[in-house]
């Protein structure tokens, strides 16, 4: 196996050794504004046959009025498993791009004119995990945005909370210290030792959802121009973890970075 091939394995297995179970959750969307949209129960469920090169992904969202949709999807090596990530069912052109703890990217790699750019960056502890998302339309302009906040099913205690309401910005003055991982466009790894600040940035909308989690993204995707988005988690006083997607002047992706941060 070569080191591409060795690559594109060791991607798909990141993210699989992880996520294969049934997870349930709340997604709850909002519009540009900040203003909720809509919120509702979801079941998540990923099985795999024992050398998980074939994974069948089931859907179930539960929502307020009584509505239950379904989704189905199946993934196989052989036709997802992409030098450049692996690739969702049903879209051709998103890939994944997983760490080793389970924190992940689904995102497009190249923002191009009249496309759609949808973007979901997971963060994990354990049995836990939320994702933050967010959906550009044709003309660039943010759509909406989301939260899910998911645990293994049947486990019988869970962090999150079941507020849906965006809560006021906070800060946190720690200066964090850490290791963030990289993976590049060919699926290349590396690591960094790096500080991290809560400082507002500019020319990015901020939205703090419920539970210490936040998203960073532009208002708008401008073509030919360089932009950052990014899902930050407070998961104690003491620990915080981000991921990032940056993307470059050619609006393609550069990279991927996941950071763990403890303060001194």
């Amino acid at each position: 196996m070569n080191d591409q091939n060795l690559s594109s394995l060791q991607n798909w297995n990141a993210f699989w050794d992880y996520h294969l179970g049934a997870w349930d959750g709340q997604w709850t969307r909002y519009k540009p504004s900040g203003e909720l949209s809509e919120s509702f129960l979801s079941n998540r469920s990923f099985e795999s046959d024992p050398e998980k090169k074939i994974i069948n992904q089931f859907n179930q969202y539960f929502y307020n009025h009584g509505e239950h949709e379904e989704k189905h999807w199946t993934y196989s090596f052989k036709d997802h498993c992409k030098k450049d990530g692996f690739m969702h069912p049903a879209s051709d052109y998103m890939r994944g791009l997983a760490f080793r703890d389970g924190s992940a990217a689904w995102l497009v790699l190249q923002a191009k004119k009249e496309q759609y750019f949808p973007m979901e960056l997971f963060l994990t502890n354990k049995n836990v995990r939320c994702s933050v998302g967010m959906l550009y339309g044709v003309d660039g302009e943010l759509q909406r945005t989301a939260c899910i906040r998911e645990r293994r099913k049947d486990l019988d205690d869970s962090s999150w909370s079941n507020t849906s309401e965006l809560v006021p910005p906070w800060e946190n003055r720690n200066q964090w210290h850490g290791i963030t991982q990289i993976i590049d466009t060919d699926l290349t790894r590396s690591s960094i030792n790096t500080t991290f600040e809560m400082k507002p940035q500019t020319n990015e909308e901020e939205y703090f959802f419920p539970d210490n989690i936040v998203l960073r993204c532009p208002a708008r995707i401008t073509l030919n121009q360089k932009f950052t988005i990014t899902g930050i988690w407070l998961e104690s006083k003491n620990h915080l973890k981000t991921i990032k997607a940056f993307y470059g002047n050619d609006s393609k992706l550069i990279d991927v970075r996941f950071s763990i941060y403890n303060h001194k």
